[in-house]
């Protein structure tokens, strides 16, 4: 059965409520001060590029705000809920008020909202994205499954976003800063050690490799570190290797021999990665 594409969704997590008196309705669109409402402490956005944010200024200047922000009520004001870049800019402009509907949710599942919120409009870089998943595994103890269904992402996704939690702390600013892709990530985990990974890290910001560069030369690495691996030097056999490890999402090894055959080697870090792989294979 097909997955909805944003598992529970931002409806199942929205209740409608009726409103306090002398309150913005709930469920309509109010014009509420933009000096009350504070930003969400669930957000797991943390880069908003001011080029975007300008050029939304600018928009919203010539045309208005067209879709209203999302905020809940809270004693001392408003706490928003979706829609921070339209508050960024807003508040930018000078301008007082800002249409908005009005919710009430559990601060329980405030995190969840706003991943999901992000996720739907392709927002996270992959680190924001890691992060968020992480939290949302500590703070509401979820398992990769049920992170996977409350999210609508694939538990594969999921599993390789948070194996990026183990890189060292330059690539993840790289990765937050664009300056790698999760592509890059990705062929920089195959490697064994964190001095390796930061060397070929180097490389790539040095000379601008495309992933599939990088991933050659990370395998040329580990054969190089590791030679008492018969790691396979025909070239169909590499292009299989790393077809696999794209498609398990870990670190895949195959000894070959032409004349004896061979194996198979496929790497996890723990039991819900093993899960995962074995969910891959049926």
């Amino acid at each position: 059965m097909k997955r909805n594409a944003l598992g529970r969704g931002l409806g199942a997590l929205l209740p409608t409520s009726k409103p306090s008196s002398g309150q913005p309705s709930t469920d309509s669109i109010s014009n509420i001060p933009v000096s009350e409402i504070k930003q969400s402490r669930f957000q797991p956005r943390t880069v908003f590029n001011e080029e975007s944010l300008k050029e939304l200024a600018d928009s919203i200047k010539e045309r208005g705000v067209i879709q209203p922000i999302i905020v809940a009520k809270k004693p001392n004001g408003y706490e928003l809920v979706a829609g921070e870049r339209r508050w960024r800019a807003v508040k930018s402009l000078g301008i007082e008020e800002i249409p908005a509907i009005v919710k009430v949710i559990r601060d329980s599942d405030a995190l969840e909202l706003a991943l999901i919120e992000n996720i739907q409009r392709e927002n996270l870089n992959p680190m924001e994205e890691a992060l968020a998943y992480d939290r949302l595994m500590k703070e509401r103890a979820f398992t990769q499954d049920a992170l996977s269904k409350a999210v609508g992402k694939n538990r594969s996704s999921i599993a390789n976003s948070l194996r990026l939690l183990r890189l060292p702390n330059k690539i993840k600013d790289d990765l937050s800063d664009g300056r790698l892709t999760m592509g890059h990530a990705r062929a920089l985990l195959a490697l064994e050690s964190d001095s390796e990974r930061l060397a070929l890290r180097d490389q790539i910001v040095e000379t601008g490799m495309n992933v599939r560069e990088v991933e050659q030369q990370a395998s040329a690495s580990k054969k190089s570190s590791k030679g008492k691996i018969a790691k396979p030097k025909d070239i169909f056999i590499e292009r299989l290797r790393i077809d696999i490890e794209r498609k398990m999402g870990a670190k895949v090894e195959i000894r070959h021999h032409p004349k004896r055959g061979g194996s198979v080697n496929i790497h996890y870090a723990d039991v819900d990665e093993l899960n995962r792989i074995s969910d891959l294979m049926g």
